[in-house]
């Protein structure tokens, strides 16, 4: 082989761009091993630009054609050829490949255009014909190796497409995603909003709440108080009662007593009944009208009339008649106190009655002014019961300008 060959050869694996040049079949099986072993968690980080190829990729997933007798006989070759050299071999250690590696920069690509291999002259050469065979050996190793190198660049372009293919469905998913996001933030926008629409809404309805109890408070106050007089209305009616019983009993009393005093009249009467003929006319309409008392004084009046001429008629036989004419005149007197006596009763019965009656319809009234008041309580809005009972306290106790408004700054107003 001429010396000054310099031969460009485009070498994309990472060992022949580390300046070690072409690799033997040991070397790639060893290679091959260890991408294959090599676990995805080894990947470094990369530039954010090139994360997309952060996934490690074998480029050695191409389909291998199977030994041929020219690789054996290459092989044989080498090995003499190893054997021959007196120097040490450089011995190069494996490295793992990852994406950034593969992944052509423009460093990359001028230390590639810049790189040149120079084919070291083989001492043990000395005819043409070997030289011959060891160009045609380099010549067949270079094409091979440029057959490898092509399948490679295949494998890697179709990882690359894929790779981009996958961050294509990436970006898709990234901007849907991010729509949702979009979306669920405007909902959660959406539900803040609501969330303070509802505090606002219970911090307006504690408000309410709290001037709906304080009202109810009030009107608890009024009603107490309203219940404070209609017990008092209640015991004021109470001794109105055991009053009007009292003056029952003693009409009840008085009845008795009036009955007794008509049975001793009428005794009297059926004593008298033999001398007196009138007066037992008399006494029998006194006693058919007993309801009429203001009669029975006419009656009486008219008895003593009728008796006054009776004693005119009789003062001619005053001798014959004279003890009938004491009796008369006694019996004049007793008629006379027992109507005086009747008449007061009459009078009592009445005035009691009429009492009676007055205290009744006072009950009856107050009644339904407590039932109306609770109505007016249960029913009616409580500013219209303030200014209802402002204007009744006015209308009964009329006040000044000053006075009035240091009533309507006092809560307890005459209890309403």
């Amino acid at each position: 082989m001429p010396e000054g060959l310099n031969l460009k050869i485009q070498a994309e694996s990472p060992v022949a761009r580390a300046g070690a040049g072409d690799i033997s079949e040991r070397e790639l099986s060893r290679e091959r091993y260890t991408l294959q072993t090599t676990p995805p968690t080894r990947v470094q980080p990369a530039h954010p630009k090139k994360q997309l190829f952060s996934v490690p990729v074998n480029k050695f997933t191409a389909k291998c054609s199977a030994p041929s007798p020219n690789l054996e006989r290459i092989r044989s070759c080498l090995e003499q050829y190893r054997a021959q050299t007196p120097a040490r071999r450089v011995r190069v250690r494996p490295k793992a490949v990852s994406m950034e590696d593969l992944t052509p920069t423009k460093r990359s690509k001028n230390m590639r255009e810049e790189s040149t291999l120079e084919a070291v002259r083989s001492p043990g050469l000395r005819s043409p014909a070997e030289e011959q065979a060891a160009a045609k050996i380099f010549k067949f190793m270079v094409v091979s190796a440029w057959r490898r190198r092509r399948d490679e660049v295949r494998c890697l372009r179709k990882t690359l497409e894929y790779q981009v293919s996958c961050s294509e469905r990436l970006r898709i998913q990234v901007s849907t995603l991010k729509a949702l996001l979009d979306s669920d933030n405007a909902k959660v926008r959406l539900a803040m909003r609501e969330l303070e629409r509802l505090k606002h809404l219970l911090r307006d309805k504690d408000i309410e709440k709290a001037l709906l109890q304080r009202e109810k408070q009030a009107l608890e106050r009024d009603v107490c108080a309203a219940q404070d007089q209609a017990s008092e209305m209640s015991i004021g009616w109470r001794n109105c009662r055991n009053e009007l019983e009292g003056v029952r009993a003693a009409a009840a009393a008085g009845e008795r007593a009036l009955s007794q005093e008509r049975a001793a009249a009428a005794d009297a009467r059926a004593q008298r009944d033999l001398a007196f003929r009138r007066l037992s006319i008399i006494e029998e309409e006194l006693a058919q009208h007993e309801a009429l008392l203001s009669s029975a004084e006419e009656e009486a009046a008219a008895l003593r009339r009728e008796a006054d001429e009776r004693t005119r008629q009789l003062q001619r036989a005053a001798e014959q008649l004279r003890q009938e004419q004491e009796a008369r005149s006694k019996c004049s007197r007793e008629c006379a106190v027992l109507g005086a006596r009747v008449s007061a009763a009459a009078d009592e019965t009445s005035a009691l009655r009429a009492t009676v009656e007055h205290m009744r319809g006072e009950v009856q009234r107050l009644d339904r002014a407590l039932q109306i008041t609770r109505e007016q309580l249960d029913w009616w809005p409580r500013p219209l019961t303030k200014m209802l009972g402002a204007a009744r306290s006015w209308l009964r106790h009329p006040m000044s300008f000053p006075e009035a408004m240091l009533w309507s700054l006092i809560p307890a107003r005459h209890g309403c």
